[in-house]
């Protein structure tokens, strides 16, 4: 029997951008709970949300907007004040299908176009039956087994197919298991795949107001093709009809295989969303440090944040690296210091237009695949405009090629600032060298950050792991 393909009209868009917006709701709020302080937020705008929940959380969003008229200028100055507070830019999803009116609203205010999602959809007729290939079982996860499904499910978000548009967004370990939590308090279900007894997969499920959400899936790179994913899409569509659900609802990136997996299983492509960002720079203009603190340590420099990064390029630098070295100075107190690895391993440079304006500096260690940060600084009026983590963002990147499995990076305990970028990144703190900054290294006494004594040094590292995802 042949099957019409799913018509979307605007109360259908309108219907699944509400689920949407409000799964964003739910979550950034079991996020304040969470944390247990002021950091996130939940603001209505125009029939949509705009919600942030913490650092590098992929709940930092308006969504739902374009359905209930344009947004008022004053709610989004208060939004985007409250995202610039916490040194974040703005990120609106506008699904095609929403007033146009928000669109150029959206773009006279600065907000740029950096993506695309497509969000496809399957009418649930009649009952649906659990389908697994020979030694597939897929169930719900246990609360014992979520750092199992966690693992595997970031294992997957790590390295998506190469096929399609790629993601523009990138979450660390640490962001992505907060929200996975959160998302259980939201009411987010999570299923566990195993193939032959070992877990191999992992997929979500929310179902609201009849609408079931398929939030993200991922297979383990050695268990693709496998069919995993078609019996982890199998069981939540069958408790999604079970539970009386009329429509199932994911999220793709463009043209990927994550998109042709569905589309196999029935499911059409009903809207496509805009991703707009706005890089806003907070008005609270700190004062910089007045020495630097990393020694040893990479940096980033804290000050106002003046431009957005659109127009900047990150590129390898093979010049003299003393036309580098304000910038080397930047994050290094110790000129002895500074000249004993100046000229080591490999130097990135962001460039606006042919002007340096950060660097990074990756060396090898003795250690195989281990690599590390040794100097990393941002010109003092573009920093928190995004400069320092397309930087490291970059970096990981090379050394995931060159089949690194680790990035190291240390910085003084002083620089409270430092420690919470590089967490941000995904860094976790793994020692402590105390008496590390002192005058027989090369530092002069009396070094003060933030009112704290330069003295001992943090590091951290980053594990890196090679992996694929689809839903």
């Amino acid at each position: 029997m042949n099957r019409s393909p799913l018509f979307c009209d605007v109360a259908l868009a309108e219907r699944i951008e509400r689920a949407e917006a409000e799964l964003m709701s739910a979550a950034a709020e079991a996020a304040r709970l969470r944390r247990g302080d002021d950091a996130a937020f939940v603001t209505r705008v125009a029939g949509g949300v705009a919600t942030f929940a913490e650092d590098d959380s992929p709940f930092n969003k308006i969504a739902g907007l374009g359905f209930a008229g344009v947004p008022d200028a004053a709610v989004l100055d208060r939004i985007e004040r409250a995202f610039a507070e916490r040194g974040a830019a703005v990120q609106a999803e506008v699904a095609h299908l929403a007033d146009p009116a928000v669109g150029v609203l959206l773009t006279e205010r600065g907000y740029r176009l950096v993506s695309f999602e497509n969000v496809l959809g399957l009418a649930l007729e009649g009952t649906y039956e659990r389908m697994a290939p020979p030694g597939i079982e897929v169930r719900v996860c246990r609360d014992d087994e979520f750092d199992t499904w966690l693992d595997v499910v970031a294992d997957g978000f790590a390295h998506p197919d190469d096929q399609g548009v790629p993601s523009h967004e990138e979450f660390p370990r640490q962001a992505l298991a907060n929200a996975e939590r959160d998302f259980a308090a939201a009411g987010v279900v999570h299923y566990i795949a195993l193939r032959d007894g070992t877990v191999a997969g992992g997929g979500s499920l929310r179902i609201v107001d009849g609408v079931a959400q398929l939030t993200g899936a991922a297979t383990a790179p050695e268990h693709r093709r496998r069919g995993v994913q078609t019996a982890l899409l199998s069981a939540r569509l069958a408790d999604a009809a079970a539970a009386g659900c009329d429509i199932a609802a994911v999220t793709t990136q463009p043209a990927s295989k994550s998109q042709q997996n569905v589309q196999r299983r029935g499911f059409d492509l009903l809207y496509t969303r805009a991703v707009l960002v706005k890089q806003v720079a907070s008005s609270e203009a700190s004062t910089p440090p007045a020495a630097s603190a990393a020694g040893h340590a990479a940096r980033t420099v804290h000050g106002p944040g003046a431009e957005a990064p659109d127009d900047v390029r990150v590129v390898p630098y093979d010049g003299a690296r003393e036309q580098l070295r304000p910038l080397f100075e930047l994050a290094e107190d110790s000129p002895t210091q500074l000249a004993s690895y100046i000229e080591d391993g490999r130097v990135l440079v962001a460039l606006r237009g042919t002007t340096a304006i950060g660097h990074l500096q990756l060396v090898a260690t003795d250690r195989d695949g281990t690599f590390e940060i040794k100097n990393m600084a941002v010109r003092e009026d573009l920093q928190r405009t995004g400069v320092g983590g397309r930087l490291v963002r970059c970096a990981i990147d090379l050394v995931s090629r060159e089949k690194g499995n680790r990035l190291l990076v240390a910085t003084a305990a002083a620089d409270i600032g430092n420690l919470r970028f590089y967490q941000r990144q995904g860094f976790r703190m793994r020692t402590i060298e105390r008496d590390a900054f002192t005058a027989r290294t090369g530092y002069e006494p009396g070094i003060r950050v933030d009112g704290i004594e330069l003295r001992d040094r943090v590091w951290l590292d980053r594990p890196l792991a090679s992996s694929q995802s689809s839903p």
